[in-house]
């Protein structure tokens, strides 16, 4: 599929592309606590003064300083702040992480998602049982398409260690991964809960959006390109993929939907100095289909030779995990075959950041694409996931 005009997006994309230009030239800073910066980069003393002490007599922020981050996605930045003695003695927070759209691309992207991981890490995740990100502060500003999410740090806070695509993963944290899982999908499937998340967007919205973007067409050109780490059953039935995926998003249309991360690849998790398994990056939370989110963690985050060992007794273990949350039960047939019918919209995930079409952001390394391409694919040829037969 070639990229498609839509003339229809034109008004708003130019809008965003128009703005998000004259916010790199300009460069504005924030006057108040009601603009939304357009980059961590941006925010001076007296906009955080304004939004972190409010309730502080005499307390001021007296020097602010960048001293991490990275770019994907979405602007990532951890600042240090320094503040004046009423402040220290209020024990404001001294390092804060930042996620901002300042491009056109993340605007398209990120941007959108933005209200909705806002809304999520400040209305459902303070009633979660599971490590994950506290957000302090969230703005959007939909005209300019600005969006910001002003963190905790965890390296702080919780002294994580943030995990690359190749961090080594053991059993025992593998299972906290399925266990953080159960516990997230479990609560919105109990009968009990009273949580309201009708608000977000479905899995559907995003896949429709990311179509209309030219995901298929980067996944063709990734499909050529990392085909030296594709197993060759998939590579010669590598035009079913899209269909496949396609037709998993009836799952998500015609059965129970709960809360999923949607994004739950080895990255986005991180281990705290304790030793507990965290879920940060919630982009793309959504309403969904909980083996989306299943097969996507286990076909990612551990090594093609411990999935092959681990996978059954994984998800038995979700299985069960989840059955005690939600008060129901959720029998290992129906999880296994929803595992394996969400592979190819796993896949999706990963292909088009190895060919990312003009619209969409350059959001990982190549190394990183190639590497989950050939863990998802190696599960989808040990499955039968486009030939019904498994390895």
């Amino acid at each position: 599929m070639q990229l498609q005009f839509d003339a229809s997006a034109l008004p708003t994309r130019s809008r965003l592309a128009a703005w998000s230009l004259w916010d790199n030239i300009i460069k504005p800073v924030p006057a108040d606590s009601q603009d939304v910066p357009y980059h961590g980069e941006a925010i001076g003393a007296e906009w955080l003064t304004a939004v972190l002490a409010d309730k502080v007599a005499d307390a001021c922020v007296v020097e602010v300083r960048i001293v991490g981050g990275d770019n994907g996605s979405s602007a990532r930045r951890i600042l240090e702040i320094g503040w004046n003695d009423a402040g220290q003695s209020a024990g404001l927070p001294t390092r804060l992480f930042t996620k901002s759209t300042p491009t056109f691309p993340m605007r398209l992207s990120a941007g959108k998602a933005a209200p909705s991981e806002g809304r999520f890490l400040t209305d459902l995740r303070p009633g979660l049982p599971i490590q994950a990100p506290t957000c302090l502060l969230t703005m959007r500003d939909p005209r300019s398409g600005r969006s910001f999410h002003l963190m905790e740090d965890l390296t702080t806070t919780a002294g994580a260690d943030f995990c690359n695509a190749d961090s080594a993963i053991d059993h025992s944290q593998v299972e906290q991964i399925i266990d953080t899982l159960a516990t997230l999908h479990g609560t919105f499937l109990n009968p009990s809960c009273t949580a309201d998340f009708g608000w977000l967007r479905t899995y559907e919205d995003f896949f429709h959006a990311a179509a209309r973007n030219g995901i298929e067409d980067g996944h063709d050109r990734a499909m050529e390109m990392a085909a030296d780490v594709i197993p060759p059953n998939v590579i010669a039935h590598k035009a079913r993929i899209w269909p496949a995926a396609v037709d998993a998003l009836t799952m998500h249309e015609e059965q129970r939907r709960t809360v999923i991360h949607s994004d739950v690849h080895l990255g986005n998790w991180y281990i705290t100095a304790s030793g507990c398994m965290g879920l940060s990056d919630w982009a793309r939370v959504c309403r969904g289909h909980w083996a989306r989110d299943l097969a996507y963690a286990l076909m990612t985050t551990i090594t093609v030779e411990d999935r092959r060992s681990w996978e059954r007794t994984l998800v038995e273990r979700y299985c069960a995990r989840v059955s005690d949350v939600a008060g129901q039960t959720i029998a290992f047939a129906t999880a296994w075959e929803g595992y394996r019918r969400q592979a190819p919209a796993a896949l999706l995930m990963w292909t088009p950041t190895l060919c990312p079409p003009p619209t969409l952001p350059d959001m990982q390394p190549e190394a990183t694409s190639l590497l989950m391409i050939e863990r998802i694919t190696s599960a989808m040829d040990d499955l039968g996931v486009l030939t019904g037969e498994s390895a």
